[in-house]
């Protein structure tokens, strides 16, 4: 089942907060109180979140923790995870500090994670000046092309596997036989370490999924080898997936509507409909998501939902006129993108 990026880093984040922390601010080993564990304050960090054009663009976590003196440690966190550059972050980083500190009045150490290649981008200040007012917000920031997975496989930080998978995205999309060797090989070394199942779980779907194989021959592979590797179960592939979540999804919203529309009238009518707009409706969550990858052609996602390239152009072009794009530039946008795969 595909999953977006943004939501990968949110559940592996959570998932690993501990070592998050540790990989990102070792200097806290040992002042953090990791038994007592964290919260995360996303409904809080949704309603400060400035509404900008880069809004979409990141994973973002709001986190409180404690140190042992008891006192509480807040972190905001974007992790930039398009692979182009975007203009909007650092300031994103500034209005969303100052918010918080004034909306809980806690001080908040800020972090950007940077995993795309652009360096033009890949700031660590916000800088504003009107007349003789200058501002100058400064954060920590972390550049994953600076931090080679030969590197990142050394260090005996739990989260360095996470940044070494991350590695994927940079891989070229032809380059599928060396993605697989890449994902094995760090499965393959996770196990050898002794680290609780549920983290090494955590960590194997997030190097399945970053980063997507361009044929699918590719994928059934993989998870032949991983199912050996890791003695599981044999997963399900990545079409069957897809096509069992969109219909268990329909199935139950039909159950709903049927139930909402009244019985009298016909409840089997009802779940129909619910049936059908439960896969429009997940149709087109997936080709979005696909789309926010930026890592596959129009061509190949209409294959993987076996509809018209020409309808997935329209589901991305009203997409986009929804964020304000006019349908010329929802046009320059689709045309660039296409390009890259040309």
């Amino acid at each position: 089942m595909f999953v977006s990026k943004d939501t990968l880093w949110k559940g592996i984040i959570e998932t690993l907060w501990d070592d998050f922390l540790l990989f990102f601010y070792p200097e806290l080993a040992d002042l953090v109180d990791f038994e007592r564990g964290c919260d995360f304050l996303d409904t809080e960090l949704q309603k400060l979140l400035p509404d900008n054009a880069g809004s979409k663009r990141h994973a973002d976590k709001l986190i409180k923790v404690w140190l042992k003196n008891g006192e509480e440690f807040w972190f905001l966190i974007h992790v930039e995870i398009q692979g182009y550059p975007d203009e909007w972050i650092a300031r994103r980083a500034f209005e969303c500090n100052y918010r918080t500190k004034d909306r809980f009045g806690k001080e908040v150490a800020c972090l950007i994670v940077y995993t795309d290649w652009n360096r033009q981008y890949h700031l660590d200040e916000y800088r504003n000046e009107f007349l003789d007012t200058l501002t100058i917000f400064k954060f920590k920031s972390y550049v994953l092309r600076d931090h080679s997975p030969e590197v990142l496989a050394k260090s005996p930080l739990l989260f360095a596997a996470v940044m070494e998978a991350a590695w994927q995205h940079f891989l070229k999309p032809a380059e599928d036989q060396r993605l697989i060797d890449f994902k094995l090989d760090l499965v393959e070394r996770l196990q050898l370490r002794k680290i609780p199942k549920t983290k090494i779980d955590a960590i194997i779907d997030f190097i399945k999924l970053y980063t997507p194989f361009t044929n699918s021959d590719f994928f059934t592979n993989f998870e032949q080898e991983l199912i050996s590797l890791t003695k599981s179960d044999v997963p399900m592939g990545l079409q069957e997936a897809i096509l069992d979540d969109v219909k268990k999804q329909g199935i139950e919203i039909g159950r709903e509507e049927g139930r909402e529309e009244g019985r009298e009238e016909g409840r089997e009518e009802g779940r129909e409909e619910g049936r059908e707009e439960g896969r429009e409706e997940k149709a087109i969550e997936f080709v979005l998501n696909l789309w926010d990858t930026q890592e596959m052609s129009l061509n190949k996602i209409a294959s993987l939902i076996n509809d018209e390239p020409e309808t997935i152009i329209a589901i991305i072009k009203a997409h986009l006129t929804k964020q304000g794009e006019t349908e010329e530039s929802a046009q320059l946008l689709l045309d660039e993108y296409q390009a890259k795969f040309d």
